[in-house]
């Protein structure tokens, strides 16, 4: 028991199924066992969650049913003459309530739509080829262009991604095919008034050519009044188409959409699309579609009411086309084959290698190792739920105060008055009319739902991101902010939405858009000239090399309108400034870049015609102009002469500039040899003048010496004299003393 839990999910199955290579016999068994376990897988898991999901998407979920309860789970029906109302139960009385049912999936999936299809049908590509080299710069652009212009134009693009993206956010996975279109188509000419000879030579012009009515002939001129040709053109197109998901067939075990064993596309197709595909009518009237193939959901029902009404029985066949890998010849690596198979058994009728599966899945949030992931309905389905039964009760508590139930004493009162609905009907009553009839009086409570119905609005906003700030309205939110604030708010807000946008980028566009480019590399070469961005080139898909890469806009979706056209305005002036400095043939920007930057300002314009305001020169003019000298114009020739002029009055107001000058360096020169004679004299006269102060200084000096000499003498022939006369004195005093001895000396 515990083997037979843990292993639940594997069924029991026949040896036979497995794929021998040694046993050639049971490689058709394989591959119809891998074929009706991938519808097994679609029926069971994948188509019930669908179901449901597009039913809250068209708000039929959660819906009454007879009995009250919320709603029904998915439904097969085996009638396809059942009408619409009976699949949804529409046709049963339901309970009297309210039927209310919020729009919140619905509401989620249409506000993110716009933007997606926004980002990805702008002007900038959202994927581009990816150069090898930098001589693959020109080609890998062009041939960006090309395959934008198969998918955009040749195809209806803008409804295969709009599809696309809803089933994606709706159902979880959107898918889309593409395939080379190598059919003949037959068509049509007319010429009047041709002779015999020129009839032959229309013929011998082309070997498909057939003469299909051929009118009268004039006997007179010779000629054929009316003739009409019929030919067969021979014009490969590349086609892309929105593949409905209940059609897909995927592998259960597969981790990733890349390493998918099995991936088909099962539909019924019409005998004659059949025929026109090679098949013959023998072949396929034996594949008739029969009653099993009655068998549906509700998908394409809800898509399309009157589809299923009535039966298509013997109208088509039940055809599939499938890529799965299988090792049939025996080598040991396993090839991807391109299958095609008939009738409910699966019969194969058409098997050869393949290089790549020619589908691609968008998905809005992959969960990691498996193909299939959430869409936006999953996020959403339990707030319609809840908001769904709330609006339900606040409608019916609104409907009960408004509409009381009335109490009526059946034995006074006429009760087919009583109930009787109409405005202002009369109710018949015996005796006093308020003991007869009165009205329950119920409150209304709604309001109190109210606080909770916003709390689930904010709830909403924060799983999907949507909100009025998101699409720049929300005036609470932008009330006195700067732009860069704004801005920000904006950008904020938006992030989920770019999320999504760059997976659907990574995802499903990448692989669509390399796909095709291998298709048109693989397909027969074509010589086409179109109008590519207002230019007309000429394209050659033999060309074209296969091994390039796809690389994704890294910059997808980041900032709004207004900040690239600010930004390309500061690029586009800074670009004139340099060119009217430098010219136009600068190493830095010349006219095709300043072409590139208008072209893309006009883009986010919305005006994809530049042809109509600006040429766009070819190379050749581009080294005429930047080679030629041009001829100036009445504005460049007054502007050269007023520049001259200019020129002329600032050298000969610089001549005299330069002769005042040197006439001031003159003076200035006279004046400085002036002063410096001046001051040589009176370095001389001021030299003479010290000389003579300096004479007089040593003259007053030797005098003052000879004073002071003469003074000192004085002083000592004063004191000579003093001494002489004291010694004479005393000598006289002592003589007198000394009478004798004087006079002996006298003697």
């Amino acid at each position: 028991m515990a083997l037979e839990r843990i292993f639940a999910t594997f069924k029991e199955g026949d040896a036979r199924d497995a794929y021998d290579p040694a046993d050639p016999a049971s490689y058709d068994s394989w591959i119809q066992a891998l074929i009706r376990d991938a519808r097994d897988y679609e029926g069971s898991v994948l188509a019930p969650a669908r179901d449901e999901a597009q039913k809250y998407y068209y708000g039929y979920l959660p819906a009454l049913n007879p009995d009250g309860s919320p709603y029904t789970d998915t439904q097969i029906i085996q009638d396809p003459n059942a009408t619409y109302e009976q699949i949804l139960g529409y046709d049963q009385d339901t309970a009297n309530k309210s039927t209310y049912v919020s729009s919140d999936v619905r509401d989620a999936v249409m506000l993110m739509l716009p933007s997606l299809i926004r980002l990805f049908a702008a002007s900038e590509n959202v994927v581009a080829l990816a150069p090898r080299t930098q001589a693959d710069v020109d080609a890998a652009h062009q041939q960006t262009n090309y395959v934008n212009y198969v998918f955009w134009q040749d195809n209806p693009g803008f409804l295969i991604l709009y599809g696309a993206f809803k089933d994606a956010l709706t159902v979880r996975t959107g898918y889309v095919k593409w395939w080379t279109d190598d059919h003949r188509e037959t068509r049509f000419k007319t010429f009047a008034n041709l002779n015999p000879q020129q009839i032959q030579m229309l013929i011998q012009q082309d070997a498909t050519a057939k003469v299909t009515r051929q009118g009268e002939l004039d006997q007179l001129m010779g000629t054929y009044d009316e003739v009409t040709f019929s030919y067969l053109v021979d014009k490969p197109l590349i086609k892309v188409m929105g593949v409905p998901p209940e059609e897909m067939r995927l592998d259960r075990y597969a981790r990733s959409f890349s390493t998918s064993r099995i991936v088909g596309h099962e539909r019924v197709v019409p005998i004659d699309e059949l025929i026109a595909m090679g098949y013959s009518r023998e072949q396929c009237a034996d594949y008739l579609q029969g009653p099993a193939l009655a068998e549906f959901t509700m998908e394409a029902q809800l898509r399309n009411p009157g589809r299923y009404m009535s039966t298509r029985i013997g109208d088509g066949v039940n055809y599939g086309e499938w890529y799965i890998k299988a090792d049939k010849d025996a080598d040991g690596v396993a090839e991807l084959r391109y299958i095609c198979t008939m009738g409910e058994n699966y019969d194969i009728v058409h098997d050869e290698p393949a290089n790549r599966v020619k589908f691609a899945v968008f998905g809005c949030d992959p969960i990691s190792h498996t193909i299939v992931g959430d869409s936006l309905a999953d996020y959403t389905k339990d707030i319609q739920r809840i908001k769904t039964n709330m609006m339900r009760g606040v409608l019916d508590s609104l409907a009960e105060s408004i509409n009381p139930k009335t109490v009526v004493n059946e034995l006074t009162v006429n009760l087919d008055d009583a109930l009787n609905d109409d405005l202002g009907a009369v109710i018949r009553t015996r005796g006093d009319p308020n003991a007869a009839v009165s009205f329950a009086s119920i409150p209304f409570v709604g309001q109190q739902a109210m606080p909770v119905i916003e709390l689930l609005n904010d709830i909403l906003q924060r799983r999907t991101g949507l909100s009025d700030a998101a699409k720049g309205l929300d005036p609470k939110q932008l009330q006195s902010s700067t732009q860069i604030g704004v801005e920000a708010i904006i950008n904020g807000q938006q992030e989920r939405t770019e999320l999504i946008a760059r997976v659907l980028a990574e995802t499903g566009f990448r692989d669509l858009f390399a796909g095709l480019y291998n298709e048109i590399a693989e397909a027969p070469n074509q010589r086409r000239t179109l109008r590519i961005n207002g230019q007309w080139t000429d394209i050659d898909t033999g060309t074209f090399d296969a091994s390039m890469g796809v690389e994704v806009n890294s910059t997808l979706g980041k900032g709004s309108d207004t900040v690239r056209m600010m930004t390309l305005q500061q690029i586009k002036n800074d670009q004139q400034m340099i060119m009217q400095q430098f010219g136009v043939t600068n190493p830095v920007c010349g006219i095709t870049e300043y072409l590139n930057t208008i072209t893309d300002m006009l883009e986010i314009a919305n005006i994809k015609n530049v042809g109509r305001y600006f040429k766009t020169p070819d190379p050749q003019t581009l080294q005429a102009i930047a080679s030629t000298p041009k001829e100036p114009d009445a504005m460049t020739v007054a502007a050269k002469a007023q520049y001259e002029k200019v020129k002329a009055d600032t050298a000969s107001t610089i001549g005299q500039q330069q002769l005042a000058q040197q006439k001031q360096q003159a003076d200035d020169a006279y004046r400085h040899e002036q002063l410096r004679q001046k001051t040589l004299y009176d370095a001389g006269k001021l030299e003479l003048e010290q000389d003579k102060i300096n004479h007089d200084h040593a003259a007053k000096l030797g005098q003052i010496a000879a004073d002071m000499f003469k003074a000192q003498t004085d002083r000592h022939v004063a004191h000579v004299q003093a001494a002489t006369d004291l010694a004479t004195t005393q000598m006289q005093a002592d003589a007198q003393a000394q009478a004798p001895s004087n006079d002996e000396g006298g003697g």
